[in-house]
């Protein structure tokens, strides 16, 4: 999940710089040229910082077939030094490049509930069938704090496993093999929805 999701920002960042680069992506433009609107904050991507020592390396490289792929390195390597582990990451790295009405988690929280696994969302869709306004926002909101406390767990199993040898507070703590299966498919389900969402909806 982690390499996904590294691999994911990395490839929009590269998408959103090079669109930039090329003054294909007016928004962004706005924001570097301070003509969007002064109200609204500062476009995240434009406040990252690429390793140097990449975009010279790469701008050096003969091998020109594959055009500004000095961003591409330098995108790459700052993830070299990063993770996505932290879930909260999910929504800052990736809704800069989501147009309105198809940002993380509101918009995007509906697909896993259609999965009706009720352990990952807390909710299925028959439970939303007859809400709405509020009742329903709040029923959305909890599905989608469900699936961020599974994640969390999801990633600090992971954490014990490789750094602590699976003894978190010095305790084995023991998991069958009908329960590694079903972290599989959450972690399988969320990582290729995500993907489809962000590839159906990103703005370059």
């Amino acid at each position: 999940m982690d390499a996904y999701l590294c691999d994911k920002y990395v490839d929009c960042i590269t998408a959103a710089l090079r669109a930039y680069a090329n003054k294909s992506w007016d928004k962004l433009r706005a924001y570097a040229n301070k003509s969007w609107d002064e109200s609204k904050p500062e476009h995240p991507y434009l406040k990252i910082s690429l390793p140097a020592r990449e975009i010279i390396d790469a701008s050096k490289s003969e091998d020109r077939a594959r055009p500004q792929w000095e961003i591409r390195m330098a995108a790459r390597k700052l993830m070299e030094r990063d993770n996505m582990l932290s879930i909260s990451k999910v929504k800052e790295n990736f809704n800069p490049i989501l147009p309105e009405g198809h940002k993380l988690w509101n918009d995007f929280i509906h697909i896993l509930i259609a999965k009706n696994r009720k352990r990952f969302t807390g909710v299925v869709e028959e439970d939303l069938d007859k809400l709405s306004g509020e009742e329903l926002q709040k029923k959305r909101k909890s599905a989608i704090d469900t699936v961020k406390d599974c994640l969390v767990e999801i990633v600090q199993i992971r954490h014990d496993w490789i750094h602590n040898c699976g003894r978190p507070k010095s305790a084995i703590k023991r998991y069958s093999q009908g329960k590694a299966k079903i972290y599989i498919y959450y972690i399988k389900t969320f990582v290729e929805e995500l993907d489809n969402f962000i590839e159906d909806h990103r703005l370059v």
